[in-house]
This record gives C-alpha cells, structure tokens and sequence, in this order.
C-alpha cells in the first residue's frame, strides 16, 4: 500500500494570508518505503516533506535570497506539513 501526504498548500494559505501568493501548489510526499517508527525514518520523512515544501513554493535559495512571498509560503506548507508527519507519527505508534 503507498502511502502519500498532500500538501494542499494553495488551501491552507488563502485561509491565512490575505494577498495568498499564486506561486503554491500541490506536491505528494510518499512515506510508504519508510518504517515511522524509528528515528530514521522520521528523519528521511521530514527531509521528503522539506524538501516538497520548497518544490511547492518555488523556493530556491541557491545563491539567491528568495520573494517575500515563496518564504511565507514555504514556512506555512512545512508548519502545515510537519502537523500532518506528527499525525501519522502518532498513528504509527498507536499501531494505525
């Protein structure tokens, strides 16, 4: 069974930021191959979902400092991201 987490990052932010960026947008993160019961794997899911976020905001910050807004987005998707990785955690440990 995969398992995946969508960032439906467009949603969160016109519920939070009046002028929402248009530059947001969806990004899968699959966890499947990934045992959340250990450190590990916590690890490399929070890496995947770092990385998403900033595929999700346009935010590249190689050698360049990135908008205003692709900042905003990319620390709102991770906050929203990381609620959702504490969630599954807490699935897995109680045997979900």
């Amino acid at each position: 069974m995969m398992k995946t987490v969508l960032f439906a990052v467009a949603a969160a932010l016109a519920t939070t930021v009046t002028a929402a960026p248009v530059l947001a947008k969806d990004v899968t993160v699959t966890y499947g191959d990934l045992d959340l019961a250990t450190a590990k794997g916590q690890q490399d899911f929070a890496r995947r979902i770092d990385r998403a976020a900033k595929v999700a905001c346009d935010y590249q910050p190689d050698g360049h400092i990135p908008s205003q807004e692709a900042m905003t987005c990319y620390r709102q998707a991770r906050a929203k991201a990381t609620t959702e990785m504490a969630l599954r955690l807490e699935n897995t440990r109680l045997g979900g």
